[in-house]
């Protein structure tokens, strides 16, 4: 385990925790996807947008069909220095020993029983405030591959062959993170999450992503949040620069950028996508 080296940058802070979760789940290590912001850095990596690529947690989804019952991830993040996020009160979060935050989350569709009302995982043996489930999550555990991942910091020569999420499987889970939470907690909308989708759509073929896709719509376990994701980019993002997320996309550059046209940008692409799959 290692810390930051003394740095204050977040993003370098976030990286070293995401390879202190990743030495805590060794043993799982098949069964986890780097998903979120990290991801999106990775995968959107230069990408000529104003914004800084910079991100202060590190979030990983848990596929349970292939995950091992041995360790419980609850004893193995505990011995791998971690702890409960007593402050977010939630399942499935957890700091790192310098206060860093790393979310387990499991694909609603694979979350067992306990309804939409439950936020924690039913992934038995494994403890049920271990993870949290998140519906959009599902294109992450089809849409993947292994790539290496290095720490960030000079002084932690820490870098691990891992699995991170494809850039359509990414869309699809950021579109349902805005959407549902514009319909049922607007306060915790976040411009950061919109500017990820402009990021993508920016460093990514528009045919590239059109093709993930339409395999994703074809994958039993990932066609329906997929649809629903495709039907919240059209209202959300193509629907023009003064639809939400555009909108957010664009404000995420007050300051550095020119919100206007990050917008419109962001609206012409998410256009473009839609067209190319024939929606």
């Amino acid at each position: 385990m290692s810390n930051s080296g003394g740095s204050n940058d977040l993003l370098t802070q976030a990286r070293s925790a995401l390879l202190d979760a990743f030495d805590a789940l060794e043993q799982h290590r098949d069964s986890v996807i780097v998903i979120g912001a990290q991801a999106v850095y990775i995968r959107a990596k230069g990408a000529l947008v104003a914004v800084a690529e910079a991100t202060k947690d590190s979030d990983l989804a848990v596929d349970p069909r292939t995950l091992d019952d041995e360790p419980l991830l609850q004893m193995a993040m505990e011995r791998g220095g971690f702890h409960r996020d007593a402050t977010k009160n939630q399942p499935g979060a957890w700091l790192n020993s310098t206060g860093i935050p790393v979310d387990l989350m499991v694909p609603e569709s694979l979350a067992g029983d306990g309804g939409k009302s439950t936020r924690g995982a039913r992934i038995p043996p494994h403890d049920k405030h271990a993870t949290r489930r998140a519906r959009g999550l599902e294109a992450t555990v089809v849409d993947n591959e292994w790539i290496t991942v290095a720490a960030l910091d000079p002084a932690d020569r820490r870098s691990y062959e891992v699995r991170v999420a494809g850039s359509a499987a990414l869309l699809v889970a950021k579109t349902h993170k805005i959407h549902e939470r514009a319909a049922g907690v607007p306060h915790r909308l976040v411009d950061k999450d919109a500017h990820d989708i402009y990021r993508l759509l920016v460093a990514t073929q528009t045919e590239v992503l059109a093709e993930g896709i339409d395999r994703l719509l074809l994958d039993e376990l990932a066609t329906e949040t997929t649809m629903e994701a495709v039907g919240f980019l059209r209202e959300d993002f193509a629907a023009g620069p003064t639809a939400l997320g555009s909108m957010m996309a664009g404000r995420a550059e007050e300051g550095v950028g020119v919100p206007e046209t990050v917008a419109l940008q962001t609206s012409i692409l998410a256009s473009d996508l839609l067209r190319s799959l024939g929606w």
